[in-house]
């Protein structure tokens, strides 16, 4: 096996990867923040191609396995664009998928990266209606560190810190505005080339993969 292949091989993560990660994760918290955008357009900046690629992290984004969305479908996240994907690539299952309203995914195996540092670690979003034209967006992580960071989960209020910033901060409110400015009407958001509808059955079969 070749070191590239070595780096990039999926460690399977601790089951289960379910609702119940958020009753059992040594951590569990929620970061809210309001948006000055209609509910599309924040739930268009977090679910098509271009999700989590303003992180300040070089290579960083997602990669769906198929252009399905649903429960069922399973996406890749981290550094997924080489020559990083060597670093940290986790595959992210949804469990729970209902358009411009809530998702719910788990980490269901990842890069050696991750597999190091990180037990389980699964997410929920929602997406709320707040005035006109104002969304709010509330994210709660669930995550249960190894033993390197397990002193981690001590400090909570820095955890709700860097993902409000890095998360929802000023940079992914740059992106919300970048497709408020595209100006795509509700009911025909392109998500991988699809609109976001609930897929069907085989879709969601072949999503999952």
């Amino acid at each position: 096996m070749s070191i590239t292949s070595f780096l990039q091989k999926q460690y399977p993560a601790v089951q289960p990867v379910d609702d119940s990660v958020f009753d059992t994760a040594a951590l569990v918290f929620t970061v809210e923040s309001v948006f000055d955008a209609p509910r599309w357009a924040v739930w268009t900046a977090l679910d098509d191609d271009h999700a989590w690629r303003w992180l300040p992290i070089p290579r960083t984004g997602v990669r769906y396995d198929s252009p399905a969305r649903g429960a069922g479908v399973i996406r890749e996240m981290g550094s997924v664009f080489a020559p990083l994907r060597v670093l940290w690539v986790e595959r992210e299952r949804f469990w729970r998928y209902e358009p411009q309203r809530r998702i719910t995914f788990g980490v269901v195996s990842a890069t050696w990266l991750q597999y190091l540092l990180v037990r389980q670690y699964a997410e929920n979003m929602t997406f709320d209606d707040v005035g006109a034209d104002r969304t709010k967006v509330a994210w709660t992580v669930a995550v249960t560190p190894r033993l390197p960071l397990r002193f981690a989960t001590w400090f909570p209020p820095l955890w709700r810190v860097a993902y409000r910033i890095a998360g929802l901060g000023p940079l992914f409110r740059r992106r919300v505005a970048e497709v408020v400015r595209t100006g795509r009407p509700p009911g025909e958001i392109a998500t991988n080339g699809r609109t976001a509808t609930e897929p069907t059955a085989r879709r969601v079969e072949e999503g999952a993969k």
